[in-house]
């Protein structure tokens, strides 16, 4: 009796771990289908909702992605020049960081790059529909975000950032 349990119980483990993989596997392909080669530069759209306001903050602007950083520039509804490499964000011209920026400038190269090692290190990856969804692993990130969802079917078109406390950003991504 007790070899059927624990017989059953590890086959309940291998199903599910089996069932996490091939989810990861599936999100990994499409993440392959999305990746674009580099350089390459987009306009973007991007609507930010926070909670309690009625209705969302709107920009939009362009971003040159290369494999060493992000060129994000914001045209609308002021011009704001951003850089984004391992190091942080930085402002235009500016030699220092934006403070605690790194963390979010390594998952944001990650995600607009493509970097399926980082990605898979740091989320826990499915698919829905043409959505790649990544929840995070750590604790700490966790906290502040819920999940993205990066989407596309033969590349990145959409971006969506589900946060905690109720805030959204959708980053919508076309050809220049």
């Amino acid at each position: 009796m007790m070899r059927l349990l624990v017989a059953t119980v590890f086959f309940m483990v291998s199903a599910v771990t089996s069932a996490e993989d091939d989810n990861s596997l599936k999100a990994l392909s499409a993440l392959e289908k999305q990746s674009e080669p580099l350089p390459l530069s987009l306009d973007f759209h991007q609507k930010k909702q926070l909670s309690g306001l009625p209705r969302p903050l709107v920009s939009s602007g362009q971003l040159d992605i290369s494999t060493d950083e992000i060129i994000w520039t914001t045209e609308q509804p002021q011009q704001q020049e951003l850089t984004i490499n391992r190091q942080g964000i930085f402002e235009q011209g500016g030699a220092e960081s934006i403070s605690g920026s790194d963390t979010i400038a390594q998952l944001l190269l990650a995600i607009l790059q493509q970097d399926e090692a980082v990605l898979k290190q740091q989320f826990n990856l499915s698919v829905e529909q043409e959505c790649v969804v990544m929840v995070p692993k750590a604790d700490a990130l966790a906290s502040v975000i819920e999940k993205i969802h990066s989407c596309g079917d033969h590349r990145v078109e959409l971006v969506e950032l589900f946060e905690q406390n109720g805030n959204t950003t959708r980053i919508e991504l076309s050809q220049r």
